[in-house]
């Protein structure tokens, strides 16, 4: 380890970057474990996760559980990382952030709302607006509108005090089942409320990922929007092969 007075785990997350910057580990491939990183280094378990959340942070590696950490990229890149390939990947993202609520209001979505929910846009929706930050904070992650059907907009008052994802505690109040997540990625400019509350310029391009959340009869529970800067926005995705002849799920 090199010889100077910075935490061990800054000094390791800088050896790692040496590495995948020289072709050692390329693009795709997989840094050693973290169990191979702590025999190698003469360090413990916790400088190597501390190391490797660094390089997560700069978008150097994507870390995924019983996966181990993959290289995605040579040089650092701003942003923030997520990864979602289940409902329970996405309920340990609202764990792993936290929800800066502005305002809870029932109300008719605007147009560009209205047109992700189907004929149902046309109703009264609890809304809820507000940033997504991460847990200590920084540039925030996302603007967020979160659209409540009104048949659970007794849970209103609930909002402010809910950690985490908010589907589930609609699911346990209610007796309702989120059966299916639809999610739609497209580009599109900054509204201005919303540019403002991420520091962007007016009109900037954002990132708006839109999830309806569906129960097994195809009634939205609740919905919602995503605003991402888009030079602070990175998606992964992962397709497994079903069976030796099948397609890609």
């Amino acid at each position: 380890m090199p010889d100077d007075h910075r935490p061990r785990y800054a000094q390791l997350s800088d050896i790692l970057r040496d590495r995948i910057a020289s072709g050692l580990h390329p693009v795709g491939s997989f840094l050693p474990t973290e169990a191979e990183l702590c025999a190698e280094f003469g360090v413990s378990r916790h400088t190597v996760r501390e190391a490797l959340r660094l390089l997560t942070e700069a978008r150097y590696i994507l870390r995924r559980q019983g996966s181990g950490s993959q290289v995605i990229s040579t040089e650092a890149q701003p942003g923030y990382v997520h990864d979602m390939r289940s409902l329970a990947e996405l309920f340990q993202y609202a764990a792993d952030t936290r929800l800066s609520i502005a305002d809870i209001t029932l109300a008719r979505p605007g147009p560009e709302d209205a047109a992700d929910l189907g004929p149902s846009g046309e109703e009264e929706w609890l809304i809820l607006r507000g940033l997504r930050l991460e847990q200590d904070g920084g540039l925030p992650i996302c603007h967020t509108t979160i659209l409540i059907n009104r048949a659970f907009a007794a849970i209103g008052p609930d909002l402010p005090g809910i950690a985490g994802a908010i589907y589930p505690h609609v699911e346990a109040r209610f007796g309702v089942q989120v059966a299916l997540v639809e999610q739609d990625i497209r580009v599109t400019p900054a509204p201005r409320l919303a540019a403002a509350a991420l520091r962007l310029k007016p009109r900037r391009s954002v990132v708006r990922v839109t999830r309806r959340y569906l129960d097994d009869s195809g009634r939205v529970l609740l919905a919602s929007v995503n605003l991402h800067p888009a030079d602070r926005f990175f998606y992964a995705m992962r397709l497994r092969r079903d069976g030796p002849r099948g397609g890609w799920s």
